[in-house]
């Protein structure tokens, strides 16, 4: 019993004091019943770091990604760290460490295929879908904004007359995001329809067609849906069209500090994992400077 007190206050924590995003405290979840099942069945002590690591190890046995374990140990070590403050003792797994993650450049859209995307949607029957897919895809693309960010907005976040956007990201952070014509135009379009599905007291910008607040998963789905009406084979979600934002504005000469305010990136170094160069200009560079091209 102990230990689900403890899950819930440090759950608690997150929420209130870290003000982590529902998608993180509900990771933190998941990690902590699983962890708690495996202790349960298999009859150990979860406050023991030696549980920690066989329940690890069952990962590793059953192939589990190298991200998602490396995402549970983190959560692991923060609940040990929040355990120990609370009772003044060690934290309880610090000794775990996180496996070595294997570099990937992250996947992006190039501008024919969120054209794709974009074709996907203006086909589709439903003038509601038509409308909202498009201005999804849009905004996604124009603002490079999270999909969580896109899903908390409200109509008022939008201000038509400054052309930007107002988004709550990471940890509740504010900021500001400039939208350009072919987002405000989406929107305007969008708007013409919102009501058919919207309620009087509904805030929320982007809506289902039951009239409520979309959500992430909703939001994947209609990615999912839009690459298999465009014939997309590559695995595009929101989070490809973040980086699909970001990798093109730095190849047209952006600032890379311009482009870390604009993404909400705390760190440059993240910022930085966008700077892979497309194929073209590779090709480009060499065919200018190399003596044997």
């Amino acid at each position: 019993m102990g230990f689900v007190v403890d899950q819930q206050s440090f759950l608690r924590y997150c929420q209130v004091e870290r003000r982590l995003s529902p998608h993180t405290k509900r990771s933190y979840e998941q990690t902590l019943d699983q962890y708690a099942a495996y202790c349960q069945t298999t009859h150990q002590d979860p406050y023991d770091v030696q549980s920690a690591r066989r329940y690890l190890y069952a990962l590793y046995e059953a192939d589990t990604a190298t991200t998602t374990v490396a995402q549970k140990v983190s959560c692991l070590k923060q609940f040990g760290k929040f355990v120990a403050r609370e009772t003044g003792g060690e934290p309880l797994f610090h000794g775990l460490t996180s496996p070595k993650r294997r570099k990937t450049l992250p996947t992006f859209a190039v501008p024919s295929e969120v054209e794709q995307l974009l074709k996907a949607a203006e086909g589709q029957d439903d003038p509601f879908l038509r409308a909202r897919d498009v201005a999804i895809v849009e905004m996604l693309y124009g603002t490079g904004m999270r999909v969580a960010e896109l899903c908390g907005m409200d109509v008022s976040s939008y201000d038509a007359g400054l052309a930007f956007v107002h988004v709550v990201g990471k940890g509740k952070k504010e900021r500001y995001i400039p939208i350009g014509q072919f987002a405000i135009e989406a929107l305007d379009r969008y708007f013409n329809v919102r009501q058919t599905c919207a309620t009087p007291q509904e805030t929320a910008l982007f809506l289902s067609q039951k009239g409520n607040r979309v959500t992430t998963d909703q939001i994947r789905y209609v990615m999912k849906r839009l690459r298999k009406l465009g014939g997309l084979h590559k695995p595009l979600t929101p989070h490809s069209l973040r980086h699909s934002f970001a990798t093109d504005m730095l190849e047209r000469g952006a600032d890379l500090r311009a482009v870390q305010e604009l993404l909400g990136h705390e760190s440059l170094s993240t910022t930085g994992r966008y700077t892979h160069v497309s194929t073209e200009r590779l090709r480009a560079v060499y065919q200018a400077t190399h003596p044997r091209k």
